[in-house]
């Protein structure tokens, strides 16, 4: 039996455009490919049809190469029908600062909250840590975006700019009693959970940015303003957004 002749890209894969790199992100398994140059114009060449030999940007040998790769990667899958998918998100392009450009390395200690707060927010960050480690590890960040999704539902009023705040404090002082990693991914979807537990919504956010290239994880409030986040957080190219933005605004893939 034949091969499907078609390709499309799966609901959970996500692409921004940042000029001459093309960051793809598998919201499964939570692993990002880059393209560059010629294998980025393909991508963007076959999401527009689906069909493998339309794109012209690499020679058939390259392509044959590079869809094998992404297929391994989960990236795209067969089908016997053509299923053209979203064209990258466009970002801020990658423009070389040489060192320019300065990025916060980490957080500064914390503001004090009040010891309640920081206990509900480690037991948020227990149930967060075991998403991510209990069941296999290729769909590790499947898992968490369902729980993700499953705190969004919980939700009946939208959070204070402020109170959002003292919880993303709250977050980061009980994240340095952990040893393990508590970054970015893991900081924003504890903050969800913590605030859906009293009906309070923000919009969690994932993307990427370049110079250098870096995914990272943050919430905003529901009018799009980033919590205790640095300037920098401006700069990503936004790839998944949960809850999906209200009809009339923006889906789950938007810039800046």
């Amino acid at each position: 039996m034949s091969s499907p002749p078609y390709v499309t890209a799966p609901d959970y894969v996500s692409a921004a455009d940042l000029g001459s790199v093309t960051v793809i992100v598998n919201y499964r398994t939570g692993n990002a490919e880059t393209l560059i140059g010629p294998a980025a114009r393909w991508w963007a060449e076959l999401a527009a049809t689906g069909d493998p030999d339309t794109p012209t940007a690499l020679d058939a040998a390259s392509a044959r190469t590079l869809l094998s790769q992404l297929h391994a990667a989960g990236l795209i899958v067969p089908t016997w029908r053509i299923r053209p998918w979203p064209a990258p998100v466009a970002g801020p392009p990658w423009v070389p600062s040489w060192g320019t450009q300065e990025l916060v390395a980490g957080y500064a200690e914390p503001p004090r909250v009040p010891l309640g707060a920081t206990v509900r927010a480690g037991l948020a960050l227990v149930v967060v840590l075991g998403v991510l480690a209990v069941g296999r590890k290729r769909v590790r960040m499947a898992r968490l975006i369902r729980l993700l999704m499953w705190a969004a539902r919980c939700t009946t009023r939208s959070a204070t700019a402020e109170y959002a705040r003292q919880v993303v404090h709250a977050v980061r002082r009980a994240g340095r009693l952990v040893p393990g990693r508590v970054a970015c991914l893991e900081e924003s979807a504890v903050v969800m959970l913590v605030l859906a537990a009293s009906s309070r919504r923000v919009i969690w956010c994932h993307g990427v940015a370049a110079d250098p290239i870096r995914l990272h994880a943050w919430v905003e409030t529901v009018d799009r303003q980033p919590v205790a986040e640095p300037p920098s957080t401006l700069r990503c190219a936004v790839l998944r957004v949960i809850p999906a933005r209200a009809q009339g605004g923006e889906s789950n893939q938007r810039t800046r």
